[in-house]
């Protein structure tokens, strides 16, 4: 399936003969992606970015063409997805060593990620999930690019006609008290202070700072709205080089929590919880959170589904987060139990 991103905007689509550009690894590949389409002769690419910066295996599609029309009609998905391994064993020891950590005070926040993985039905067909997660999700950006395909709530970063926009979100809840609690406003301090100070070497000011609370599904997340105008020249590309990975998808402080990360995940993120999203030639784009998504190999899936881990966070409460964020794909996918 030709890559596609869906918005409130309506579904950007690539049309035509898709180039496969290379981004490489490290700080720089965010640029060399840009220039890498500025040398093809395609206006627009999407692209879809490994969590770390070090691992090759980003995609960077470039099409003949872009369209934007609108969503996809929802086709639905036959057939039912069945779960091969649902990643609980693994989680459950990942945290109960991340939390030794957590009160050694080497770290302050992890984010440990849950991986699913899911045999897909006979006929599966990309397409047809991604217009059930378009439609099922209005509020999210809905991506599906080689082969990884999810709906995201939290856009990373906007960069368009010189207004810098994000969307940082950390603290997950399913009612208004939870909301409140000292754990969430922790996890969301640590994430909304990090990117405001990112951003803010990009901008020329920040004019919008506001709290708000996203809905999703079941769960409704603290997230801080930052917006104001980019400096001169600044690109999509530069940004990315310097926000990713936030707080809200690695932890604080980042290197200790991407060496914990290493350690305690089963296997390798891949794509999740990388920057996916579309830039143009000109250097501006959109870039969400890879998030509440799966990555297609031959008949099967691997789902994924974190959270943010601080002191005070408890086993059950965090084991039933991943299941809330599970469900809006195994819902997509059809599976009988979602």
């Amino acid at each position: 399936m030709n890559p596609i991103w869906v918005d409130r905007d309506g579904a950007l689509a690539g049309l035509g003969a898709v180039a496969e550009l290379e981004a490489g690894t490290g700080p720089d590949r965010y640029q060399t992606a840009l220039e890498a389409l500025r040398s093809s002769g395609s206006e627009k690419a999407f692209a879809s970015f490994t969590f770390d910066v070090d691992e090759p295996g980003s995609v960077i599609l470039a099409p003949e063409e872009t369209r934007l029309g609108p969503i996809p009609d929802d086709a639905g998905v036959t057939g039912h997805v069945r779960i091969v391994d649902d990643g609980v064993d693994a989680w459950t020891k990942g945290f109960r060593k991340a939390m030794v950590a957590v009160h050694a005070g080497e770290v302050q926040k992890v984010v440990l990620a849950r991986q699913v993985e899911v045999e897909l039905p006979p006929g599966f067909a990309t397409g047809a999930l991604v217009s059930r997660l378009a439609w099922a999700n209005p509020e999210c950006f809905v991506f599906s690019v080689g082969g990884l395909v999810g709906a995201s709530p939290e856009l990373l970063v906007s960069v368009m006609e010189g207004r810098v926009r994000s969307l940082a979100l950390a603290g997950t809840a399913t009612t208004p008290e939870e909301l409140e609690s000292v754990k969430i406003s922790e996890e969301h301090r640590h994430v909304s202070t990090s990117v405001t100070g990112i951003l803010s070497r990009h901008m020329t000011g920040i004019d919008v700072t506001r709290q708000v609370i996203v809905q999703h599904g079941a769960m409704s997340h603290v997230g801080t709205r930052i917006e104001g105008p980019a400096k001169s020249g600044t690109t999509v590309a530069d940004i990315l080089a310097d926000l990713h990975p936030t707080a809200a998808v690695a932890g604080v402080p980042t290197s200790s929590a991407l060496d914990l990360i290493s350690e305690l995940e089963p296997a390798s993120r891949r794509r999740y919880a990388g920057p996916v999203g579309w830039l143009d030639s000109s250097g501006d784009g959109v870039f969400a959170i890879a998030l509440r998504c799966g990555q297609v190999s031959g008949d099967r899936m691997t789902l994924f589904a974190g959270g943010g881990l601080v002191d005070g966070s408890e086993e059950a409460a965090e084991l039933h987060e991943t299941e809330l964020k599970l469900a809006p794909m195994l819902a997509a996918l059809g599976h009988p139990a979602s």
